[in-house]
């Protein structure tokens, strides 16, 4: 399993400042060679003491175990919002 991109982010609009979320297409190579398209829904929250906390729902479904693919896509929305890609 590799996670080849995450696609097509967009900001849904939030009436709370510390929170923000986002829709997005991720791009999976899950089993062989084959690709596969997970549209997801994630959000960043912003706690009192400075912490983020990344949330991620799979909007679709999918054949594999959802534990791993879990922490990968949220490894990559850290990495992402840390390079200031999210806006």
């Amino acid at each position: 399993m590799k996670l080849l991109a995450i696609n097509n982010v967009t900001k849904k609009d939030s009436p709370i400042y510390y929170r923000n979320e986002y829709n997005a297409k991720t791009e999976f190579l899950l089993i062989g060679s084959e690709t596969v398209s997970i549209p997801i829904f994630f959000s960043i929250e912003m706690a009192p003491t400075g912490e983020k906390t990344v949330e991620v729902k799979i909007m679709g479904k999918i054949d594999y175990p959802l534990v791993p693919i879990l922490q990968i896509i949220k490894k990559e929305i850290i990495s992402m919002e840390k390079e200031g890609l999210l806006h």
